[in-house]
């Protein structure tokens, strides 16, 4: 005999496979989502602690302006850089989630060969064998010498390519050159520093920018001021427009000096008359000026395993974004953008200039997209953070497999207002979808049906909240079951207990104890059935916590078995639950799921 508590749960697994039979019914006859999003404007910055690592921070630690007038987030997300991408895992992950990007990074990596001399290359060649050996498999790297080029790598991901380029580099300082020399150097610079940043594609994404340079002059002039500019004029123009590009290319910018920071002749010095006043020559002043105007950070190229380059890997590997509304016609040109965080020990990697592109009309359908337009394109939309992930349930009649999606916002005070999802095959064919209708939306969490034949797919769900924000989550799913025997066994569904209902969860936090359930299917009756629940560190790790499933008949000779797993005790981290069932005398088969418990926000 069942106590209370386990019936009312039983009774919750029954009402979601019925949730499942009766949203397939309506897949097919559910009309779009008509609704739009509002268009929003994205704003990305790193904030990250005195170590390098990304700093937790709440939309009220955050103060945008644009233009000096401050403006109010809608939305603020975290997104981490997945450094797996491309690389094998040890755990699948649990759910999929705009929170994370497999994009990889761009890394542009600019040498001014002629700020210093030959011999200082090999510290730089050091840090930079360092910087190809820890970023992941998908970040793209471009290298190009400036200001007169000779190198030149466009964006890739083949490290050989980097390192054979990086071979060739020698510096080419004149270390006799004068002061007017110094300036005529900084100007091709700069303007090959703007060239490289304005080819870079429009993207909400940052581009992870380092300059190596051992000096660059400040403003100055090249005559006396009663004379005509001399030929290697130096207007604050040239930074300013390196900032602009900056702002273009969401930099998130830093400056390396490959060793000392070079000297130049005499200093100048105004004299009596007047002359003399052209500017300084000191080239650190250069190198201030342009890390005033990009927002970026100097960093000593260093060696061994604190190098710049290290320090430049771990900021970038995760970076914030904010959202706003526009105002008026602010697309298409630049704006000034201060990024404050009210929190101590927080640093803000960001450029101090912001462009918003423009869009033409054959593209404004993205600027306020629909779910539908979400779903038939592979841009992220990150307005509306999202959790996603799909379960292969049981077999139907044709041979084809019911799946379940499930959805959930990151913030949980969200509410839909719009929702579909749709499987693809490898070939980006859509295999089946699902609409929500008004009703799933008033749950915490939306839950919806589809089926497709096996194989591997990728689901999306798109989603609309009240607010007009737009979110997809994109999650790769193998549509296959598991079996003993003749007995086919689902994936594993975790959730949580609330109110004597079971609630489909995707993360957990400090929750004592997780409901873990799956469905069986095609056992005889009095079949033998042995069962249990295990959490482990990985697939093949030995059991932490080890507990038996209990079996209880469903509808249409489908069987649900269900266990509690306490995690109250376990550190935050990934882990593999693994349902063990066996019928008979048949070899015990596994089925596995990913469980992520993450650190409370506060």
């Amino acid at each position: 005999m069942l106590s209370a508590m386990p019936r009312r749960l039983f009774a919750a697994s029954l009402l979601l496979l019925a949730l499942a039979d009766s949203t397939a019914a309506r897949q097919q006859t559910a009309p779009p989502a008509a609704e739009r999003a509002t268009e929003f404007f994205a704003i990305t910055f790193a904030a990250v602690t005195t170590d390098g690592a990304a700093a937790p921070l709440r939309r009220e630690d955050v103060a945008i302006r644009i233009d000096g007038r401050p403006r109010e987030i809608r939305s603020l997300q975290l997104v981490s850089i997945d450094s797996a991408a491309g690389a094998a895992v040890a755990l699948p992950p649990p759910f999929g989630t705009n929170a994370v990007t497999s994009r990889g990074r761009n890394l542009l990596l600019l040498i001014d060969d002629e700020s210093f001399a030959a011999g200082s290359e090999r510290a730089l060649r050091q840090a930079a064998d360092r910087l190809l050996a820890s970023v992941s498999a998908g970040d793209r790297i471009s290298l190009a010498t400036i200001p007169h080029g000779g190198v030149m790598v466009p964006a890739t991901t083949d490290r050989v390519r980097i390192r054979t380029a990086l071979a060739t580099l020698a510096g080419r300082a004149d270390a006799g050159a004068s002061g007017s020399a110094l300036a005529c150097r900084t100007r091709l610079s700069l303007e090959a520093v703007a060239h490289h940043l304005r080819a870079v594609p429009a993207s909400d994404a940052p581009t992870i920018v380092a300059l190596v340079t051992s000096g660059l002059a400040a403003p100055r002039r090249d005559a006396p001021v009663t004379m005509a500019p001399g030929m290697c004029e130096l207007p604050l123009a040239a930074f300013r427009d390196v900032g602009e590009a900056a702002g273009r290319a969401r930099a998130q910018f830093y400056v390396v000096p490959p060793g000392e920071i070079m000297s130049v002749g005499t200093l100048q010095r105004e004299n009596i008359a007047g002359f003399g006043a052209q500017g300084s020559d000191n080239p650190v002043e250069g190198i201030e000026q342009l890390l005033g105007v990009t927002g970026g950070t100097l960093l000593n190229v260093g060696a061994g395993e604190r190098t710049a380059f290290d320090r430049i890997v771990r900021e970038s590997t995760a970076y914030y974004v904010a959202t706003i509304e526009p105002q008026g016609t602010e697309r298409g040109r630049a704006h000034g953008l201060e990024v404050r965080v009210a929190r101590s020990g927080v640093d803000v990697r960001s450029s101090r200039s912001i462009t918003f592109a423009d869009v033409d009309r054959r593209a404004a359908r993205t600027a306020a997209p629909s779910t539908r337009d979400m779903l038939s394109t592979l841009a992220e939309f990150r307005d509306l953070p999202l959790r996603a992930a799909a379960y292969p349930t049981f077999e139907e009649e044709s041979g084809q497999i019911r799946v379940l999606a499930v959805a959930e916002p990151i913030e949980p005070s969200t509410t839909f207002s719009a929702m579909a999802a749709a499987l693809f095959d490898r070939a980006g064919k859509p295999a089946g979808g699902w609409v929500a209708q008004p009703a799933d939306l008033e749950r915490p969490f939306v839950i919806g049906a589809m089926t497709a034949p096996p194989g591997a797919y990728r689901l999306r769900v798109a989603a609309i909240d009240a607010a007009g924000r737009s979110g997809t989550a994109d999650y790769d799913v193998d549509v296959a079951l598991a079996q003993t025997g003749g007995m086919k066994i689902s994936a594993i569904l975790l959730g949580l207990s609330r109110g004597g209902t079971f609630v489909p969860r995707l993360q957990f936090t400090t929750e004592p104890v997780v409901i873990g359930y799956v469905e069986l299917a095609g056992a005889a009756p009095g079949a033998k059935v042995t069962a249990s629940l295990e959490l482990a560190d990985g697939p093949n790790a030995p059991a932490r916590i080890s507990v038996p499933l209990t079996i209880e008949a469903g509808a249409a000779g489908r069987y649900v078995a269900r266990a509690a797993l306490p995690i109250g005790a376990i550190p935050p981290g990934d882990y593999v639950v693994r349902a063990m069932v066996a019928l008979d005398d048949h070899p015990m088969t596994r089925v596995i799921r990913t469980l992520r418990k993450a650190l409370p926000v506060r």
